[in-house]
């Protein structure tokens, strides 16, 4: 730990808990605030190196050190609990650049090593950093709608399972603060404290159904051609074009009652239906976000090794076996899709040398083909090393947005996606999960994602599912049309909801 910032005595205590928690249930009964991230993988899918689909965390924002950051409106809020004001200060609003400021946030965070071997969560900062930040790379400049463009908490309180049972509950104690810390002590003994209950719903949750398309289907194809004109006009090499759908009726929500959250309910169908290794569940305020991501953004470990695994070419599964293997050799065979992937992979390159030791940068496999539930898509791994000291931040503002959610070159591709969509994808093409305490960093890439947006009365504002493909010279309007569906099918399709163009 650093002497110069005054922060030796703070550490996290780990207890191993004596069962596997429901962390559903743990979730449904937390105050507050909940971020969970939540990682599995179907029977038979592949684990790179292992690091995949190991560990799930669920963090918990009602200790008293608990503290949050919010960027919203170009602003930045912070909300600072009295016990952690000798890290972060009062509670404040500054006209700060998003980034700017999370480096510094971090640089003030306590120092804490990592308690459970094996698992990179040491406490720290959770929650997500929405598409619309990438203004702050030179992308397009726009602000999310309805909801804030980052939403993190400093969280002192968690539980960490991992995929084989065991489990612990974190929390941070620091000698500066005994009443604080006597609290989080107090909550280590029964972190569990929460009602029985199915690990998955099957009833209803009460939630509409249906989709509804932003543009229709002819319209987004119309906008691929756009696409392909620009690309023909060497304006880009590959644009990430994207659509949305709304979900279901404004104002008709199923309200939060005592103990019960129905989106929640939901995801719980979702990840049963569809097992992945970045799942994600935030309860933030107003917002509700169910993610069913596949796709790493970046990991970076406490040593400072980087990785990217970004995710280019996608085909919906066939119940026939003989079928999908079809399916799925035509996926790796696809000049067009590896393609796609290999830009991407070009793209991760440059942008993790921006901030990574010179030379370090390699491919460590190039369009492997993984297989979920309902798709199989080809992946990549791109790693790097950094130099010591580096800002875990400037990291990741360095390759933001996701180049898999951007095109290439990226400035150009998102101002020509921006002009084409219309309208901001907020936390949809952003990353969801954490910066930890000990220096580790682990996100993935909201896809895949179902983001809600409640009113003062717990009805709905916005319900909206994105979802979009990699456009080049050599793609079809009406195939990008169909892989548009098939990635809404998907998630949708396990609440029992048809989209509609």
């Amino acid at each position: 730990m650093d002497d110069r910032r005054g922060l030796t005595r703070a550490r996290v205590v780990a207890r191993r808990l004596d069962r596997t928690p429901d962390l559903g249930a743990l979730a449904a009964a937390a105050s507050g605030d909940v971020v969970w991230l939540d990682s599995g993988l179907p029977d038979g899918a592949p684990d790179a190196a292992g690091t995949r689909a190991r560990w799930s965390v669920l963090a918990l924002t009602d200790g008293p050190f608990a503290t949050r950051f919010r960027h919203e409106d170009r602003r930045a809020v912070l909300e600072v609990r009295p016990a952690a004001a000798r890290w972060f200060g009062s509670s404040r609003t500054e006209d700060r650049a998003a980034f700017a400021l999370l480096g510094d946030l971090l640089d003030q965070t306590p120092v804490l090593d990592a308690p459970v071997p094996g698992c990179g969560f040491a406490l720290g900062w959770v929650g997500f950093l929405g598409y619309e930040l990438g203004r702050e790379s030179g992308g397009p400049d726009r602000t999310a709608d309805g909801h804030a463009d980052a939403d993190l908490w400093f969280v002192d309180r968690a539980v960490v399972a991992h995929a084989d049972g065991r489990a612990w509950a974190l929390a941070l104690v620091t000698d500066d603060a005994p009443a604080a810390s006597a609290a989080n002590r107090a909550w280590l003994e029964e972190p569990l404290a929460a009602p029985t209950r199915d690990v998955v719903p099957d009833a209803p949750t009460g939630l509409p159904a249906g989709a509804t398309g932003r543009v229709s289907r002819a319209a987004y194809e119309a906008a691929v051609e756009s696409c392909r004109a620009e690309i023909r006009a060497g304006n880009a090499f590959q644009v990430c074009l994207t659509t949305a759908f709304a979900v279901g009726a404004v104002g008709r929500e199923a309200r939060v009652g005592s103990g019960t959250d129905p989106h929640l309910d939901e995801y719980l169908r979702l990840r049963r239906a569809d097992p992945v290794p970045f799942g994600a569940y935030l309860r933030l305020g107003p917002l509700r976000v169910a993610s069913r991501s596949p796709e790493r953004f970046l990991r970076v470990d406490a040593d400072g090794t980087v990785v990217a695994e970004p995710i280019k070419g996608t085909r919906r599964r066939d119940p026939d076996p003989a079928r999908d293997a079809e399916v799925r050799s035509g996926l790796a065979t696809s000049a067009k899709d590896r393609a796609e992937n290999v830009m991407i992979v070009d793209l991760l390159r440059n942008d993790l040398l921006r901030t990574a030791v010179p030379g370090s940068v390699h491919v460590e496999r190039l369009c492997d083909v993984e297989t979920y539930a309902s798709v199989h898509q080809l992946v990549s791994t791109v790693s790097a090393v950094l130099p010591a000291g580096t800002s875990r931040a400037a990291v990741v503002h360095a390759a933001f947005p996701p180049g898999s959610m951007t095109g290439a070159p990226k400035s150009s591709a998102t101002a020509i996606a921006d002009r084409l969509e219309g309208a901001p994808r907020g936390v949809y093409s952003g990353v969801v999960g954490y910066f930890s305490a000990d220096g580790s960093v682990d996100l993935s890439v909201a896809i895949r994602t179902l983001v809600t947006v409640l009113d003062g009365t717990g009805a709905v504002r916005s319900r909206t599912f994105g979802a979009g493909g990699a456009v080049t010279w050599s793609s079809s309007a009406a195939d990008e049309a169909d892989e548009v569906e098939t990635k809404t099918r998907s998630v949708l399709g396990a609440l029992g909801t048809t989209a509609h163009w």
